[in-house]
C-alpha cells in the first residue's frame, strides 16, 4: 500500500509524552561490509503518533526457594541460550515449573544434546498435550512436588526436592537429591506494563493469573495508546493474534481508514 511506511530492522528505543516514538532503523548493519550502499548505516526516526499499541509481551517470574540466587536460570532464558546463541548453559538439566510454557521449553536442551533429569511442577494435577509430548520424549515429570534448595559453590552440583501437601503451602516427605548442573524455573509470566504505567495507565490486579494487568483493553490514560496480547495478559498465540489484529483494526478506522477485512487467527496458524 503506498501511504504505508514498513520499517524492518527498527527498534523502538523510546516512548514519551503525546506519543512521541524514537526509532531506530538499521539500515546496513545486516551487508557484508564489501557491500555498496548508499546513505547511513543507521537512521533515527522521530514519530509523532496519534495512535500506539504496546506489545511489549511479558516477562517470566522466578520461583523461591533456598540458594535460588545460585546460577539457576529462567526457564526461558534457557531457550534463548540454546536457539538464539547456540550455547549450551549445561549438560544435565533440571526444570521446575508451576505452568505449562517450561514443558515447551524442557524439550528444547534435550534436542541440543543436554541431558533433562526430571520437569518438576508443583501443581499436583498436570494432563495435557505439552505433558505428553514431554512423556512422549522420555523426560520424567514429578509433579506435586518443589526444589527445596540448590547444591554447589560457584556452580550448580545438584538440588534438593520435596512433595508438597495437597493445599501447596508446605513441604513433606523425605528429601529426594537430584544431580544436575542446570536449573531451569518457570514461575509464570507478568505482563509487561511498564509503558503503559508511564503513559498515564492504570493497571489492577487479576486473581486468576496472580499479575497485574492493563486496567482495560481500550484506550486510556493522558495518551492513546493500547496493550496487546500478553502485555495485557493474553497469553495463548490465537488469543494474541486476535487481539493484535483487532486494535491495529481499530486503530486504522480511528484514523479514517476503511476498508479493514475480516480476520480469524486460523489463517496464520494453518
Amino acid at each position: 500500500m503506498p501511504d504505508i511506511t514498513l520499517l524492518l530492522r527498527t527498534t523502538a528505543f523510546g516512548y514519551y509524552d503525546h506519543n512521541f516514538v524514537a526509532l531506530c532503523e538499521r539500515r546496513t548493519d545486516h551487508l557484508p561490509p564489501a557491500s555498496a550502499v548508499a546513505g547511513p548505516r543507521q537512521r533515527l526516526w522521530r514519530v509523532r503518533a496519534r495512535r500506539v499499541i504496546l506489545a511489549t509481551g511479558s516477562i517470566e517470574r522466578p520461583l523461591v526457594f533456598g540458594n535460588n540466587d545460585r546460577p539457576a536460570r529462567l526457564a526461558s532464558a534457557v531457550s534463548t541460550y540454546l536457539k538464539r546463541y547456540a550455547v549450551k548453559p549445561g549438560q544435565r538439566a533440571l526444570v521446575f515449573s508451576n505452568n505449562d510454557s517450561a514443558y515447551r521449553i524442557a524439550l528444547d536442551p534435550q534436542r541440543a544434546g543436554v541431558e533433562v533429569a526430571a520437569l518438576i511442577d508443583s501443581r499436583h494435577a498436570v494432563d495435557g498435550y505439552w505433558q505428553a509430548q514431554v512423556r512422549a520424549r522420555g523426560i520424567a515429570i514429578r509433579s506435586g512436588q518443589a526444589i527445596v534448595d540448590i547444591q554447589g559453590g560457584k556452580r550448580i552440583d545438584g538440588a534438593r526436592v520435596m512433595a508438597l501437601s495437597a493445599d501447596g503451602r508446605s513441604v513433606t516427605g523425605a528429601i529426594d537429591g537430584i544431580a544436575c548442573d542446570l536449573v531451569a524455573v518457570s514461575g509464570g509470566w507478568n505482563p509487561a506494563v511498564h509503558l503503559h504505567s508511564q503513559a498515564g495507565g492504570k493497571n489492577v490486579w487479576d486473581d486468576a493469573k496472580a499479575c497485574f494487568v492493563p486496567e482495560s483493553a481500550r484506550e486510556q490514560g493522558r495518551q492513546r495508546n493500547r496493550s496487546v496480547g500478553a502485555a495485557r495478559g493474553v497469553f495463548d498465540l490465537p488469543g494474541c493474534l486476535q487481539d493484535g489484529y483487532q486494535a491495529g483494526a481499530e486503530a486504522v478506522m480511528a484514523l479514517g481508514y476503511s476498508g479493514v477485512p475480516n480476520w480469524t487467527p486460523a489463517y496464520w496458524l494453518k
